[in-house]
């Protein structure tokens, strides 16, 4: 852990700043708040704020997200496909200098990808996987990792200029309180992007009930028996959906990107099982309709929302800054498109 660290780092229970606790080798072995005396143990480099949760719903999320972005680790896979379709309408060259927060960082894949365009990120995730994110971000430099609970930031309130959670905050119990969490991290026009599962209708919304239905049993099995299960899965749908997709492209015949899973024609199959074990494993899934993102993020308190469809919903939104009646932002801005 990086002293520096502790500029964005604020006890979660009280506010207070946090101090460092150094160990006999002159390393930081813990953080601690002297108002509140709540400490966080640094293991490995890497300040702890969780365990394991009482919460059984919350207990199996954990684990299910520290097992999964251990087994699924590489971002070579996804790499700078992953990365432009969730940053796309980002003007990366505006975020030199900018602190960005990855709040619920997995392997560290996104956070990575970042990383040389912005000045600092601090990537944090609640699970085990915050290792892995650390391993796959430590030739970046300049991103630092928080073993943390959403629903309870360690984080300075009003510390960052931008922050994304990709993925996450569908899997929450509470997901308006964690929005509002982050919203609170957030600069004075700062800019917030999420991305959430998207509701389907017709016989989308069909296959999505069975889906439903399969993960009342899928999300009390087993990590290793699901696994096992997602990987013949994959490769069925991999053989029997995907590379069609492929062969008609190939042939000059258009394909829609709103056909079932068309995204991964464009993926290798490792991305396709890794997402399969991530839909049947966390035992909660919200999906949300435009209407709804939208919705939330105001609720949040942003202004400028905007909603656009990616495979799910990307949503951008702006913290405001008061000065008299006006209303500013900061100096880098984020162009999204709706369509």
């Amino acid at each position: 852990m990086r002293p520096d660290l502790l500029t964005w780092l604020q006890c979660a229970t009280c506010g207070g700043p946090l101090a460092s606790a150094p160990s006999p080798d002159g390393t930081i072995a813990a953080v601690r708040c002297d108002a509140c005396g709540i400490s966080a143990a640094v293991v490995q480099g890497i300040p702890r704020f969780v365990e394991v949760p009482e919460d059984p719903a919350a207990r199996r999320t954990q684990a299910s997200f520290g097992y999964e972005w251990t087994h699924f680790h590489d971002w070579r896979p996804s790499g700078d496909t992953n990365f432009n379709d969730y940053f796309e309408g980002v003007k990366l060259d505006s975020l030199r200098g900018a602190i960005v927060l990855d709040a619920g960082c997995g392997m560290g894949r996104h956070a990575r990808h970042i990383a040389p365009f912005v000045g600092r990120v601090v990537a944090v995730d609640f699970s085990r996987a915050i290792d892995q994110a650390a391993r796959n971000t430590a030739d970046a430099g300049n991103v630092d990792c928080v073993q943390a609970d959403l629903l309870a930031l360690p984080l300075a309130d009003e510390s960052f200029d931008f922050i994304y959670s990709l993925g996450v905050l569908h899997h929450l119990d509470d997901t308006p309180r964690a929005l509002r969490g982050l919203v609170r991290k957030l600069r004075p026009g700062g800019r917030l992007r999420v991305y959430l599962y998207w509701k389907r209708h017709g016989w989308k919304g069909r296959l999505l009930r069975v889906a439903t239905v399969a993960r009342r049993v899928t999300t009390r099995m087993p990590f290793a028996v699901l696994r096992a299960c997602c990987r013949a899965l994959s490769v069925g749908l991999f053989g029997f959906v995907v590379l069609p997709y492929r062969v008609l492209s190939g042939l000059g015949v258009a394909a829609h990107e709103d056909w079932p899973l068309f995204v991964y024609s464009k993926y290798p199959f490792n991305v396709l099982f890794n997402d399969q074990f991530d839909r049947f494993s966390a035992p909660i899934e919200k999906r949300y309709d435009p209407d709804e993102v939208k919705q939330l993020l105001e609720s949040a308190g942003l202004t400028d929302v905007a909603v656009r469809p990616c495979f799910g919903w990307v949503a951008d939104g702006t913290k405001p800054v008061s000065r008299g009646v006006a209303t500013v932002t900061c100096s880098y801005r984020i162009e999204s498109r709706s369509q």
